[in-house]
């Protein structure tokens, strides 16, 4: 039985760590509003570079999302919301 103990709790650590890379079209949604409050904010003028990253980030993700490759979409993904944070908290 011991072994069967560990091996059933490899395959639950596996899972639980598998499953902490996924990435979903409503992470993407919440970045593009994120994105869309910076802009209305004034983001473009007032905090270009972070405005710009975001915007280019999350296109990223959005390509690495639509080859399935979800652990690099929530990289990118993560970026992008980090630097529409950044450039919302600088343009106001």
């Amino acid at each position: 039985m011991k072994g069967w103990t560990g091996m059933l709790f490899a395959v639950a650590v596996a899972a639980l760590v598998a499953g902490c890379a996924v990435y979903t079209p409503r992470d993407i949604s919440a970045v593009e509003d994120l994105i869309r409050q910076a802009e209305a904010a004034g983001a473009k003028q007032k905090a270009p570079y972070e405005y710009y990253s975001a915007v280019e980030h999350l296109n990223v993700s959005k390509e690495e999302l639509s080859e399935a490759d979800d652990e690099n979409a929530k990289v990118f993904g993560e970026k992008a919301k980090a630097m529409a944070e950044k450039a919302l908290q600088k343009s106001r």
